[in-house]
């Protein structure tokens, strides 16, 4: 998303994914954009809030870091709210999802959005939905 909008959405993965999952880091970027539309998140201007989000193997990765920050850890993500900045970094791991096989673009989404409405709802934003 260019600057300028009351909300900013970057998907990324570690460096240890292939390239090949950037048309999917992509998909992504653009479904949840569209679900902050749909709730009206870009109505809200004196709220630019920001988010980070990076696909990981595993939180366990993080672990050093997601214990010398302030970190928010859930089953599957882990993260980092910057109220000063209004900025959001989280790690969604995808390991587990991997072993299971099924729904894994499903689940991604499921935790994107678990971790946008934790913020969201702390500024009155309507929660976006997964589905």
């Amino acid at each position: 998303m260019q600057q300028g909008f009351p909300i900013t959405i970057t998907i990324t993965a570690d460096d240890r994914f292939s390239s090949s999952l950037k048309p999917l880091l992509a998909k992504l970027e653009m479904w949840i954009n569209f679900q902050a539309l749909k709730a009206d998140w870009y109505g809200k201007e004196d709220h630019v809030l920001t988010f980070d989000f990076n696909l990981v193997r595993t939180l366990d990765e993080k672990a050093e870091q997601l214990i010398s920050e302030s970190w928010i850890v859930e089953p599957g993500y882990a993260y980092h709210y910057e109220n000063s900045r209004l900025m959001t970094i989280a790690f969604i791991a995808v390991d587990d999802l991997l072993e299971r096989g099924t729904g894994i673009e499903l689940e991604i989404k499921s935790r994107l959005v678990a971790v946008a409405n934790l913020i969201g709802q702390q500024h009155g934003l309507i929660a976006l939905i997964a589905a």
